[in-house]
């Protein structure tokens, strides 16, 4: 045993992260894959959450580099995603202490088909981006409720952030996944400092995992950038659907 698991799971762990960090990148979810590890290796839920949030803040920056360097991100539009994403994830990590996450355990796999369906079946889904949207209101109402959720529970949030991006910003599907990973590391570091400042996090495994996130991060976003939505789109259904396959068997099963 070393900081209360068993050494194998460090090893365990660091390979889901490689696997997570490729995954988030491509599609957001890399929790889908961590989380529960971190659960299963004997961690309390508030360290799982706390060293997942850590690993899963250097993903998401490693991510938003690469598609900052290739152009695709542009600083200025983000800025209003990003004080959206702090403020309001914030605010949802401060509840996870005080709120009961059952319903929303039990709701989220029927939310997580939708998105899948959304991404499976909508005709308009491309990387060519449409004329700017014209719900504004909608568009940061929409962003504010999944940085809440992305502080309070954060499984799928990528996925539910592209959908926004795509759907109610009108971006093209790389421009949008671009975008997503800045605003899920903007609600990925807000959670991981109030975790960091709460002590719940278990700084070797987390670096270990940190590094792990870096290489698949890497892989992921170079993958994206040179294929595009033929690789992005059938990655998120994918990712949706064994998400919301593997939250029914866990919660009604």
């Amino acid at each position: 045993m070393f900081g209360g698991i068993e050494v194998v799971w460090y090893i365990v762990l660091f390979v889901a992260s490689i696997f997570g960090g490729l995954v988030g990148s491509l599609s957001g979810g890399a929790g889908m894959i961590t989380m529960p590890l971190l659960l299963l290796s004997g961690l309390n839920p508030l360290q799982a959450l706390a060293t997942n949030k850590l690993q899963a803040c250097v993903g998401s920056f490693t991510g938003a580099a690469h598609y900052y360097k290739s152009g695709l991100m542009d600083f200025q539009q983000s800025r209003i995603y990003i004080v959206i994403a702090i403020v309001f994830s914030s605010l949802g990590t401060a509840l996870v202490q005080f709120v009961s996450l059952e319903f929303l355990s039990k709701i989220l796999p029927f939310v997580m088909i939708f998105v899948g369906m959304y991404f499976l079946f909508s005709p308009k889904i491309s990387d060519e981006d449409k004329t700017k949207t014209k719900y504004p209101l909608l568009l940061y109402v929409s962003c504010a409720a999944a940085s809440v959720y992305g502080g309070l529970l954060g499984v799928g949030i990528g996925s539910f952030v592209l959908m926004i991006f795509v759907s109610v910003a009108g971006y093209g599907l790389s421009k949008a996944l671009a975008h997503s990973r800045t605003f899920v590391f903007s609600i990925n570091l807000s959670s991981a400092l109030l975790f960091i400042a709460g002590g719940n996090v278990l700084w070797i495994l987390g670096i270990m995992m940190c590094l792990g996130q870096i290489i698949g991060a890497s892989l992921g976003a170079r993958l994206a950038l040179k294929s595009g939505a033929k690789i992005i789109r059938p990655a998120v259904i994918c990712l949706c659907f064994a998400l919301s396959i593997q939250l029914i068997i866990r919660e009604f099963f």
